[in-house]
């Protein structure tokens, strides 16, 4: 268990999704108090899901109304097993491997490259305008504009990452020993930190730091020096399902279906009513603007 200068913030009505311990030594941090804010509208229907964007449009400022609606036609989604927005499209992979890039304007969507080309996929994350996928035991790196990709690095060593994240042009991953690596655009892997991670099941990246839920704990670290700190209370997270980043913030969905966005500082906002993202399944940012796969159907919150 981390012993680290805690940053109370938010009383979170959330908890989290679990991960190991940090052995690390700790840094200082300011200390704030909160409570959520509850926002006057839901998305929809619900939700659960997804990845983590770090390229341009997927980091516009996100300003939350309430104001939610159906983009396409209904049931189009039904497939869609994970998704990320990127260069004012979303890039999404369906249950057969099939990579689609839909018009986020009138939610028209046209197949990239060849069915199933994707068909081993495990994670996929978006970073300066790439897609990185892990897919079997490998990692892949496509340009879905020219629709030419390649293998990253040597192939292989891949199959046991539990999560991924873009930052700064770096790809940072974690495996089940609690090994945190980081991987740069040529392939080259290069070993972070040795097991302070174990039992990571998500890993966020926002404001230049690497945010991970331990325990039922979150947590940020600087990946440069291994510095860290914890913010909230003890416990606070242990009820989270989904953690993804986008537009400066943490989108966290609770198991009953509560969406909160998070603050660098921690402090959270209720998205919506409490429960209104119970059917959600796959969850990005885009162009300003939350997307959510809800019932097999496309929506957008803003």
């Amino acid at each position: 268990m981390k012993s680290p200068i805690l940053i109370l913030v938010v009383g979170l009505a959330a908890t989290a999704m679990s991960c190991g311990n940090k052995g690390s030594v700790n840094t200082s941090s300011n200390t704030a108090t909160n409570t959520p804010a509850t926002t006057n509208s839901p998305a929809a229907n619900t939700n659960s899901g997804s990845s983590t964007s770090s390229t341009s449009s997927s980091n516009a400022p996100i300003t939350v109304t309430g104001k939610w609606e159906m983009v396409g036609k209904e049931g189009d989604w039904k497939g869609t097993v994970d998704m990320v927005g990127m260069d004012g499209f979303l890039w999404s992979v369906e249950s057969d491997g099939s990579l689609f890039k839909t018009d986020p304007a009138t939610g028209t969507f046209t197949q990239v490259g060849d069915k199933g080309s994707f068909a081993k996929l495990k994670h996929l994350e978006a970073m300066d305008h790439l897609l990185w996928t892990v897919e079997g035991d490998t990692l892949y790196k496509s340009d879905p504009a020219t629709g030419k990709w390649e293998r990253s690095g040597e192939g292989g060593g891949w199959g046991k990452t539990v999560a991924m994240a873009g930052l700064n042009g770096i790809l940072y991953s974690i495996e089940p020993d609690g090994s945190l690596w980081k991987t740069d655009k040529s392939g080259n892997d290069t070993l972070v930190d040795k097991g302070d991670f174990k039992g990571c099941t998500d890993l966020a990246a926002v404001d230049g730091k690497l945010w991970t839920i331990e325990n039922g704990n979150l947590y940020w670290t600087d990946p440069t020096n291994l510095k860290w700190a914890q913010i909230g209370k003890e416990g606070e997270f242990n009820n989270i399902s989904v953690m993804i980043s986008g537009s400066g913030f943490l989108w966290m969905l609770d198991n009953s279906g509560t969406m909160y966005r998070v603050d660098p500082n921690g402090t959270s906002t209720v998205v919506g009513d409490r429960g209104s993202y119970g059917t959600t399944t796959v969850l990005t940012t885009l162009n300003g603007k939350l997307w959510t796969v809800e019932g097999g159907s496309l929506y957008k919150t803003s």
